[in-house]
């Protein structure tokens, strides 16, 4: 699905759709339809009929195996953990739709991996089955691990002529540079405030000052702050938040009990965005992501300073970085939960 705020960029492209690159970066912010507009690319230059504005016709064959996720032409490379998400998501019970690599038997992997990479290989070297495009889209792409992004480097470089790459992502700079010099980049925007807040409102139906209050907790991106409406994530943030706000007070078991259960980047990230702020109002500014909270931030801020918030943030960035690591999740969260309050009694 193409939204609103992106059909600027969804018409540009398809309006020089006979000369795009072979490759394309697609990024943005997180939770800004990425995925969705890149689906609809694919799907566009896949069929058979397009309509005049170069969007795909939904009616021909070539749409109907897109949509049933079996088109002999398309390719997606995606983590297996996501892949697996995905298909759980749409009750999809048949292994065979997916068009993923690299599902093992073991925990689903985070990564890319280049087995999937390789295996692009058989596929590229023949012609397109409809005789067309050949599509493959790599998202993200900053889940391409070191030796499956070396392996891509040379089919990205020199694609056969009817083969086209799309990577879709929310940090390009975590790419390596040879493979963000081979592509075109394509930027996507983040909606207008107000623009979101309309949006959400409707889809949620919600008062639009609610849909602020879920926009901001979302740092602005209407899709992550669909995702906070719905009634079971709304409980889950709710939880957190509360756990969040009651420290130092409340104590470290007590708080930890109130977190597990929880997936650990839920909890984290937004203990990341309560730690940033407490920064912003230590510093005098308004606090970003959860302003109705206000009140709370500030009697905190009086117990602390920003030298200790901003070594505190360094410890849970890298918290955050080694979450799939086997550790225990409860030592985990007790160890968080200590450095919050060692920050907040400095």
């Amino acid at each position: 699905m193409v939204h609103d705020w992106l059909k600027p960029a969804w018409q540009q492209l398809l309006a020089g759709r006979d000369r795009l690159h072979h490759a394309l970066l697609v990024h943005g912010p997180g939770g800004i339809g990425k995925s969705g507009f890149v689906a609809d690319l694919a799907r566009a230059l896949l069929c058979d009929a397009p309509l005049p504005d170069g969007a795909a016709c939904g009616r021909c064959a070539a749409c109907g195996w897109f949509d049933q996720r079996n088109h002999p032409d398309f390719r997606l490379l995606t983590p297996a953990a996501m892949e697996e998400a995905r298909e759980s998501e749409e009750g999809a019970t048949d292994e065979g739709s997916s068009k993923s690599a690299g599902k093992g038997t073991g925990k689903p992997s985070r990564e890319i991996r280049v087995e999937q990479v390789r295996a692009l290989e058989r596929f590229t070297a023949v012609g397109g089955h409809r005789g067309g495009h050949k599509i493959i889209v790599i998202d993200p792409a900053d889940a391409l691990n070191v030796v499956a992004a070396n392996a891509l480097l040379k089919t990205l470089e020199e694609p056969s002529g009817s083969t086209r790459f799309v990577l879709v992502t929310s940090r390009p700079d975590a790419l390596p540079a040879t493979i963000r010099s081979r592509c075109r980049l394509v930027s996507l925007p983040m909606p207008a405030p107000a623009t979101a807040v309309d949006w959400l409102a409707r889809d949620a139906g919600v008062e639009p000052a609610q849909a602020r209050a879920w926009l901001a907790a979302a740092g602005g991106a209407p899709l992550h702050a669909r995702r906070l409406a719905d009634p079971a994530q709304a409980a889950i943030h709710r939880t957190v938040m509360e756990a969040l706000a009651g420290i130092p007070e409340t104590g470290i078991e007590q708080t930890a009990d109130a977190l597990t259960g929880i997936e650990t980047p839920v909890w984290a990230g937004m203990l990341q965005r309560w730690i940033v702020d407490l920064q912003r109002v230590r510093a005098g500014a308004e606090p970003r992501y959860f302003p109705d909270r206000a009140p709370r931030l500030q009697a905190l801020t009086r117990r602390t300073g920003l030298p200790a918030l901003e070594r505190l943030a360094r410890q849970i960035d890298e918290l955050v970085r080694t979450a799939d690591h086997p550790l225990n999740p409860r030592l985990v969260i007790e160890d968080a939960l200590l450095r919050v309050r060692a920050a907040l009694a400095d």
